[in-house]
């Protein structure tokens, strides 16, 4: 995977720092079946050839010939031959950018362009930078980074209202995967370096973030899954309570009793012991 930094300048007052990371041809015939993924960057889709059905955050987009779909980063998506016909496509991926297509701030899976009365200069372009990526003869960095900014002003000057580009946004789409891997893994070992790894966000900024959209830090949030369960077990099991400590993902007996009193106000034990008077009395 090649890596070219450059500097948009061209598409608004501020500049965005990206790097082409690749370009690509892709030839289909017949069918074939694409699996769901995401990338953590951006990607460019664009249709030389044939019809495509391609299904973005659950939303699908049918593409023809000259289409051009803009992914965002962590947008899981997937693509498909829309009949049996032949299918030709280039994808280019690029590290440091987001697409606002409705310029209103908020999050979006993609956007959708119609580049058919420009098809000659956009399929121009795409040559040069897919020759230029593949040979990297001298100076193809350069010669590149102005084919791929070629292509967005062309886009832009077609489509001003709706191709807005800027820095990636930290949104609450970061903010949910986060909570979901917890939620799905606070049993084994989670710091917040290993969350900010995965979400691909700076440890600080995530928790902060996190804060914002769930209302306490990752770490805490960990930690309350984590006493929920140990609360289930201490009511429906017999189990030690240095076990459920290490069943529900805490390292040490001692830190889990001191998490525990200060989320529900008393020890494991007492806990236990109460609940388990609660529900003599009743039976």
């Amino acid at each position: 995977m090649s890596n070219i930094p450059f500097t948009l300048r061209t598409l608004g007052s501020n500049s965005v720092s990206a790097s082409l990371l690749y370009a690509s041809s892709s030839h289909y015939e017949g069918d074939w079946n694409g699996a769901p993924h995401s990338h953590p960057f951006a990607e460019f889709f664009y249709v030389l050839r044939g019809e495509i059905d391609f299904l973005s955050e659950g939303e699908s987009h049918s593409l023809r010939e000259d289409d051009l779909i803009m992914i965002n980063p962590d947008a899981g998506h997937t693509e498909q031959p829309h009949g049996t016909g032949i299918v030709e496509y280039v994808s280019v991926g690029v590290e440091g950018i987001y697409l606002d297509p409705s310029g209103s701030g908020t999050w979006s899976s993609c956007g959708i362009f119609h580049c058919r009365t420009i098809r000659s200069e956009i399929r121009f372009f795409l040559r040069l930078l897919l020759t230029e990526m593949e040979t990297e003869q001298p100076y193809y960095e350069k010669l590149s980074q102005y084919a791929f900014q070629s292509i967005l002003l062309l886009i832009k000057r077609l489509h001003p209202q709706e191709l807005s580009i800027h820095t990636p946004k930290r949104t609450a789409r970061e903010c949910s995967a986060v909570k979901r891997y917890i939620d799905e893994n606070f049993r084994h070992p989670i710091s917040l370096d290993h969350l900010a790894e995965i979400s691909r966000l700076n440890k600080y900024y995530l928790a902060h973030a996190f804060r914002e959209y769930i209302g306490m830090s990752p770490i805490n949030y960990l930690n309350a899954r984590r006493v929920e369960e140990a609360c289930a077990l201490l009511r429906d099991t017999s189990h030690p309570i240095s076990q459920i400590a290490g069943t529900v993902g805490f390292s040490s007996q001692s830190y889990f009793a001191q998490v525990f009193q200060k989320a529900v106000g008393e020890s494991p034990g007492e806990y236990r012991k109460r609940i388990r008077r609660e529900q003599g009395t009743k039976e």
